[in-house]
């Protein structure tokens, strides 16, 4: 999985809170402020728990930043886990903001109350991989199969989809893996043929096909929705959608 990066997260906070000032200003308009006061928990309830175990998978500063809540599996959460995941995170500000801290101290970038639900905010939309159970995404674009990214769901580009190790131009960025290349293979649409079309970029493990022909960078391949390629070897296996 492609874990958020600390910028994004505090980004998206900060949309949520002012998202959540906004609604309350308006209640306590209609309301008055004291029934604000009381009213005021449950509208930071309601909003996360509606918003991340919703089709979003994200708050509205989540999905500003094109990040999402999503399980162990890579799966995004429901309104069961969304509900835990906020009763922890309520944990995470009792105890002065240490919680929301432990972020920076480990490579998957968990947040107490992340560590208690056993969830994970990355870059990506959710999507199924074929013979799950998960959330749909509306729309073409590349769902991991296996590897850092399984069950992330990455939208189709006006220009494609790039792969590799760069994150400053590529959309989908392997961070862990060895046998990628920074800038390895790049996925783009042809809306005349309806066929995804996948090239490499010069690669030195290779992108393959599903069926293990290799891509070559002077010879793009094209691929039908369902089918797969995998970058180096099948542990970092993509489905096109």
């Amino acid at each position: 999985m492609n874990y958020s990066t600390i910028g994004k997260r505090f980004l998206a906070a900060l949309i949520d809170s002012l998202a959540i000032n906004a609604v309350g200003s308006i209640f306590a308009f209609l309301f008055g402020g004291y029934a604000l006061t009381i009213a005021s928990p449950v509208l930071g309830a309601v909003y996360y728990i509606i918003c991340e175990g919703g089709a979003w998978h994200a708050t509205l500063g989540k999905k500003a930043m094109g990040i999402m809540v999503v399980d162990a599996n890579g799966v995004g959460i429901d309104y069961g886990q969304a509900t835990i995941r906020y009763l922890c995170r309520i944990v995470s500000g009792l105890i002065l903001g240490i919680g929301f801290l432990i972020a920076l101290f480990n490579d998957q970038r968990q947040t107490l109350h992340d560590k208690l639900a056993n969830t994970y905010v990355v870059d990506g939309v959710s999507a199924p991989v074929s013979g799950a159970g998960t959330s749909g995404a509306v729309g073409r674009g590349i769902v991991g199969v296996s590897g850092e990214v399984a069950g992330v769901f990455f939208p189709m580009l006006p220009n494609g989809i790039l792969i590799g190790r760069d994150p400053s131009v590529c959309q989908v960025v392997f961070k862990n893996s060895g046998g990628i290349s920074r800038l390895h293979c790049i996925v783009s649409y042809n809306p005349q043929s309806g066929m995804f079309i996948l090239s490499d970029r010069n690669s030195t493990y290779g992108t393959f096909t599903q069926s293990g022909i290799r891509v070559t960078p002077d010879r793009s391949v094209a691929l039908k929705s369902g089918e797969r390629f995998y970058l180096g070897d099948p542990n970092n296996m993509f489905e096109v959608k």
